[in-house]
């Protein structure tokens, strides 16, 4: 996480691109990069999303995130913060990331 020249907060790891997706999603390719990279992994918002029919919740907490049940009163797995959790949480072999063209009903919370 890092500030720009005008002091807001961005994504340094999966960092947006301006110029090429412009300025609808935060300079994300779609509403769902934006949801993941920046609302989820930067601003702290709680995450949903369902894959192949199953939904997942992830609980954002101050000092790590957490993947949870759908009321966020059970931590089933920790993270060290967003990105990793978006890097190291698999569901079969493939990490959030690599499946995020396929990710419906993302929202955050």
């Amino acid at each position: 996480m890092m500030k720009d020249l005008f002091g807001y907060w961005y994504n340094a790891k999966y960092t947006p691109d301006y110029k090429r997706n412009g300025s609808l999603y935060n300079g994300y390719r779609n509403s769902i990069e934006e949801a993941l990279y920046f609302d989820f992994a930067i601003q702290g918002y709680d995450l949903g999303f369902t894959y192949n029919g199953k939904r997942y919740y992830f609980l954002s907490e101050n000092d790590y995130v957490a993947l949870s049940n759908e009321n966020f009163t059970e931590e089933l797995q920790r993270f060290e913060d967003g990105n990793t959790a978006l890097e190291q949480f698999k569901i079969g072999d493939k990490s959030i990331i690599e499946l995020i063209d396929k990710l419906e009903d993302v929202e955050v919370y």
